[in-house]
């Protein structure tokens, strides 16, 4: 059986505390064929995940401030079975783990 590639990408914005920056960033990641994006400058408040219909975020910033840094992945939802953990490490670095293997 043929594997499909997992395709990443990494997308830094200024900010996504603007109303509906977020749902403007997620409509063109999952009008595209990038499955898991790296996000910076989240800016918002703790860590987590929120789940929508076609894709789920997981997030890390300051739990005590908003509006400062903050990284996390954007995931469209075809590849959330690829996802074996989410770590927090501080405000600005978090690791998403990908179950996968690597092919030449």
């Amino acid at each position: 059986m043929k594997k499909e590639p997992l395709d990443i990408g990494t997308w830094n914005v200024n900010t996504t505390l603007k109303a509906g920056k977020m749902q403007e960033i997620a409509d063109q990641i999952v009008g595209s064929q990038i499955q898991i994006v790296a996000h910076q400058e989240i800016r918002w408040r703790g860590y987590g995940l929120l789940q929508k219909d076609k894709y789920s975020i997981y997030y890390s910033c300051n739990p005590n401030i908003t509006c400062q840094a903050g990284t996390g992945f954007i995931i469209q939802k075809s590849a959330m079975n690829k996802i074996l953990g989410f770590e927090t490490i501080p405000d600005r670095v978090c690791k998403l783990r990908i179950k996968g293997r690597f092919t030449i």
